[in-house]
């Protein structure tokens, strides 16, 4: 039976190949994505001619959010391979997300905060995921991928990073210090990625050493909540950041994969040690709290597993106590 189905794949394949004509991508992957399949040949066409790009291109001139039928389903053949590989990748490991925003500028205070994360995170025995982009997401690939590392050889790699501390001015020369810094981190740590063509224009880090990239975002979103079962931590970030938070809230309250998972919300580094809070200020944490209080004023699921505080060491604390007692 698996067979036959296989071939019947096959042949819907060819057949949608055949009418689409080339495709700068496998409709069905069988194995996640590397930063060299991505940024392949990069010094010679830049950016915008490396294969990421090309598939970018290739998404978004298909027709945006009115994809064609055809095209639409092909790319539903490639985000399934990508799933079903992603899940043999999480078997056995204990997944943790990062989520924070894709403005934090290399160099700052809190893009070195969120590398010592990353690499606490790794060195306590957990898996990092994160949304594989710039900003807070690759401070926290990065972290993890050089936990094996010296802090000062990893100080110096953002100080080289910094020298291109945005994607939005010169994005060739904020893609390839990246890559070349990668390139020279001896036996990476293992650490993934989930990014998305929607957000094409900007870069996946090449600092995950497994990248689940994906055409559809929600399924992308839903997908990487989910699979955090060790817990996420969020930094401080912006709208995207906030869909995340109350997304993982529902999750959690509502135990839609089984149990509720630790959510940990990490001050700004300016903040640490001090009364104030940036989820506080910011009214996130008081909205949170209400979500979790059901009209009766019952804890819903997960309400005793939300932390919130300034300290790398309690965040790994917080969620090292759960997934040891799980």
């Amino acid at each position: 039976m698996v067979a036959t189905w296989a071939n019947e794949v096959d042949e819907l394949v060819l057949d949608l190949q055949n009418q689409l004509g080339h495709l700068p991508y496998h409709a069905t992957p069988e194995r996640l994505y590397t930063a060299d399949d991505l940024y392949a040949d990069l010094d010679a066409v830049g950016f915008a001619g490396c294969i990421d790009q090309r598939i970018y291109d290739r998404a978004h001139k298909a027709g945006g959010s009115h994809v064609s039928p055809v095209e639409s389903l092909t790319q539903r053949l490639h985000d399934h391979g990508i799933t079903v590989a992603l899940d043999a990748f999480r078997l056995g490991r204990r997944m943790v997300g990062v989520m924070g925003g894709h403005s934090m500028a290399r160099g700052s205070a809190r893009y070195h905060q969120v590398v010592e994360l990353g690499r606490a995170l790794a060195e306590a025995g957990f898996c990092v995921a994160t949304g594989g982009g710039p900003g807070a997401m690759e401070a926290a690939n990065l972290g993890a991928a050089t936990s094996r590392q010296s802090k000062d050889a990893v100080d110096a790699m953002v100080d080289e990073l910094a020298t291109a501390a945005t994607f939005t001015a010169d994005v060739n020369a904020f893609i390839s210090v990246a890559v070349d810094v990668a390139h020279r981190i001896d036996d990476p740590v293992t650490t993934l990625s989930i990014p998305t063509w929607f957000y094409g224009h900007e870069p996946s880090n090449p600092f995950a050493t497994h990248i689940a990239k994906y055409f559809s975002n929600s399924e992308r979103e839903d997908g990487l909540l989910a699979i955090a079962t060790a817990g996420i931590v969020f930094v401080p970030g912006g709208p995207g950041t906030l869909q995340e938070v109350f997304q993982d809230a529902a999750q959690n309250a509502y135990e839609t994969y089984g149990r509720s998972s630790p959510m940990v919300f990490l001050d700004a580094p300016e903040k640490a040690g001090s009364s104030k809070s940036w989820w506080r200020e910011s009214g996130v944490l008081d909205a949170i709290d209400r979500a979790f209080t059901a009209d009766d004023g019952s804890r819903r699921p997960g309400a005793e597993l939300i932390t919130s505080t300034g300290s790398i060491a309690e965040v790994v604390v917080a969620l090292h106590s759960v997934s040891s007692s799980s």
